[in-house]
């Protein structure tokens, strides 16, 4: 007879339609990608005990399929909007959600074209801490324990081979009307950029690639925008009354 100590069951579910299309960018301190979209695509898979349950299931795949769709649908089409983000300004007046970058520019999206996330950043990570609260809210998380099924992973792709996973053990208290703080799951203090992959080997700080596309080196350049704008700014600076340079300013110029 087999030896169950030695048994685990898992289940996974990818279907066609846990799609998502939606605009976003990317913004941290001193960088902010271009507004673009993705075609992402959501995967679920749930760990179980040593045992399935009495019905011969860890969990019916239909179960998955229609919490993790709705979810997925209530994304598709829309602005990705990071409500917690700490370099972008959102503010709300009449229907339209306002945004003001660090780096100056300026978004005005119609609020019912926007999905108002709680995430810093629209990254794939925090789209899959996002993706696994409203997955867990919709299958119920006591429902799931008393399954057998303690881990729950979501995986969010915004391109073939381009995917983050999250996996976290689901609380035996569940997670009430709450959502997961995705601050909690970010580092503290600053983090610096990766050097880029095509730039030559000139030792550890080199982070300037050959066309200077590379986000370690825009966001090197925005820095430098930044600072020449300041000293432009500034009360001794160049600029005439009333009138401000920004780093978008500056971008044209060059």
């Amino acid at each position: 007879m087999a030896d169950s100590s030695r048994t685990s069951f898992e289940v996974y579910v990818a279907k066609d339609d846990f799609k998502f299309h939606a605009a976003h960018f990317v913004a941290f301190e001193g960088y902010r990608e271009k507004l673009h979209g993705h075609n992402y695509k959501a995967g679920v898979r749930v760990y179980g005990s040593r045992k399935i349950s009495s019905d011969g299931y860890v969990v019916d795949f239909g179960n998955i399929k229609k919490v993790t769709r709705k979810v997925c649908k209530e994304l598709n089409e829309h602005f990705l909007c990071p409500m917690l983000s700490d370099v972008i300004d959102i503010e709300m007046i009449d229907e339209s959600v306002n945004l003001k970058c660090q780096d100056g520019s300026k978004f005005v999206f119609p609020k019912s074209d926007c999905a108002l996330l709680p995430i810093v950043h629209a990254t794939s990570e925090e789209l899959a801490i996002y993706l696994w609260s409203r997955i867990l809210h919709g299958l119920n998380s006591a429902w799931l324990l008393e399954r057998g099924i303690h881990t729950m992973e979501v995986i969010v792709a915004e391109a073939v081979g381009q995917e983050a996973t999250f996996r976290l053990e689901i609380p035996a208290d569940g997670l009430g009307d709450e959502l997961l703080d995705v601050r909690s799951f970010i580092m503290e203090g600053k983090v610096r950029p990766m050097p880029c992959p095509s730039a030559p080997d000139e030792g550890p700080t080199k982070s300037s690639c050959k066309d200077g596309t590379c986000s370690s080196c825009q966001t090197a350049l925005s820095q430098q925008l930044q600072r020449i704008a300041d000293a432009l700014n500034a009360p001794n600076g160049l600029t005439k009354e009333g009138q401000t340079v920004t780093v978008q300013d500056l971008q044209a110029m060059l």
